[in-house]
């Protein structure tokens, strides 16, 4: 709950405008459109013992499930104070996101035959994510055998994400939640505890990049920029992409809604994946390679800059595309449509690879990213600590989204963003080494300097577990814990 109100009595400009209809939606659970920006989160992945249990255990989850309009309209409050006081207002709350997998919604539903057929066309979402994880180059220590979760000997029905701004109220909640879960003998396959760094890592992931800077606008969620349209407002560089690309029952970027079953609507597929970073790995890489370059060799922090596109404070290496806004840490305005040989930004360049920007059906394979740390910063002396990235993202398309993003851009050494024989190699921070695989993983570097050199590392992002899901509308989690049809209207 919202303990204090610092909200300004001066309202600015922007809430004078229409407001965009779906950004009052009580349907579309909060993470999936505004995002639950908190400093502690958990992840816990639980099994239900049989249908029944599973329907109880829902009904007591619709109670405190948080929607878009009232975690957004948190978020802005939010940031109007800081904006206006500059500094974090005392506003806090708790959130909590369900989600369930393929089996999970069999188990609850009513009549799990129309649902399976209803899914037929996801294949990806029914075969989950340890049956993609070959396909995704999730093999070796990263195959399914050696996760935590989400393998099918450690079955998940349902994803509960919890967050909230401070210690004692996530932990309160969870208290809450495993009464819950007891009283309806749900098992708790695994939890994660998600925290956001401090000082000057904040904001910052373990290798030490800011992270979370570019994300998609959503057409009739954020307010487009009236001087510059298709472009989100305040957002320079964050293009305006249709909701059905994150939201079931809206127009997509093909002109029309995605093909699903109405009880889908409102809903989006999500992604939880557990990724290790071995930070020390990464370091002594990165100083290994930096001096290979020729003819002088380049510092280690640039190595690191031109594999990540951007330097640690989030200042990408691209030209931006304003001289005037186009500059700084958060500058997001920009693409490659002037670098095709990657001599800014190279071509193995992680937010490259995830992003190309400037080509057409770009945005038909963008995905809401949410995500957070887990395990303590690196210091040195601390290297064998358990630390991560709990990464999570929505979409409607799991082939066309996250599973293209990671087997078409990022595991590709092939990958050409448009140039033939532009330099290569597989994006070094969530690329995979595919056994068998055409063409070489090392990246090939020309910087606009003359610097070269031929960039071999091994892979320091290691997954750990992972698991798709379905975020259901409220309307659709009540039908569920009720026992009710999802396909009769209501």
């Amino acid at each position: 709950m919202t303990t204090t109100s610092l909200r300004p009595t001066g309202a600015p400009e922007i809430e004078q405008l229409p407001e965009p209809p779906l950004r009052r939606s009580m349907e579309i659970q909060g993470n999936i459109l505004a995002g639950f920006n908190k400093d502690y989160m958990a992840f816990r992945y639980v099994r239900f013992p049989d249908g029944a249990s599973g329907r109880g255990w829902l009904s007591v989850m619709l109670n405190t499930v948080s929607v878009t309009a009232t975690v957004e309209d948190f978020n802005e409050e939010f940031s109007l104070s800081r904006r206006a006081y500059g500094q974090d207002p005392a506003l806090v709350t708790t959130w909590v996101g369900v989600s369930l997998t393929f089996q999970g919604l069999l188990q609850v539903a009513r009549e799990p035959e129309k649902v399976k057929q209803d899914l037929t066309p996801f294949e990806s979402f029914v075969k989950g994510a340890d049956g993609r994880a070959a396909d995704l180059g999730d093999d070796g220590t990263s195959a399914p055998e050696h996760w935590y979760f989400g393998a099918d000997r450690k079955g998940v029905h349902a994803v509960l994400i919890v967050a909230a701004d401070t210690e004692e109220a996530l932990n309160e909640k969870l208290r809450n939640i495993a009464a819950a879960d007891s009283a309806h003998g749900v098992d708790l396959v695994h939890q994660d505890d998600g925290r956001t760094l401090t000082g000057d890592l904040r904001g910052h992931e373990h290798f030490g990049y800011k992270d979370a800077i570019s994300q998609p606008g959503v057409k009739d969620f954020h307010r487009e920029d009236r001087e510059n349209p298709g472009v989100r407002d305040n957002r320079p560089g964050s293009t305006l992409v249709e909701p059905g690309e994150f939201v079931f029952g809206y127009k997509s970027e093909s002109g029309e809604p995605p093909e699903a079953p109405t009880w889908l609507d409102n809903g989006s597929l999500q992604v939880v994946r557990r990724l290790r970073q071995d930070v020390p790995g990464w370091n002594d890489a990165v100083e290994r390679e930096a001096p290979k370059f020729r003819p002088h060799g380049i510092s280690a922090e640039l190595l690191g800059a031109c594999l990540v596109g951007r330097k640690k404070d989030g200042t990408p290496l691209a030209q931006g595309e304003n001289p005037v806004i186009g500059v700084g840490p958060e500058r997001n305005d920009f693409t490659y449509e002037n670098d095709g040989q990657g001599k800014q930004t190279p071509c193995a360049a992680h937010i490259r690879r995830s992003h190309p920007r400037h080509f057409e059906p770009t945005q038909r394979h963008r995905v809401m990213r949410r995500g957070i740390p887990y395990g303590p910063a690196y210091t040195g002396r601390n290297a064998d600590a358990d630390r991560g990235l709990m990464f999570v993202c929505y979409g409607t398309s799991l082939e066309r989204q996250f599973e293209f993003l990671q087997r078409a851009w990022s595991n590709n050494p092939n990958f050409l963003p448009g140039e033939s024989g532009a330099p290569n190699g597989i994006d070094k921070v969530t690329g995979t080494i595919r056994q068998g695989g055409s063409g070489s993983p090392d990246a090939h570097i020309v910087l606009e300097d003359g610097q070269e050199g031929t960039v071999s590392m091994d892979r320091f992002v290691q997954t750990t577990g992972a698991v798709y899901a379905f975020t259901p509308s409220i309307s659709t989690l009540r039908r569920l814990a009720a026992h009710e049809s999802l396909h009769e209207k209501g």
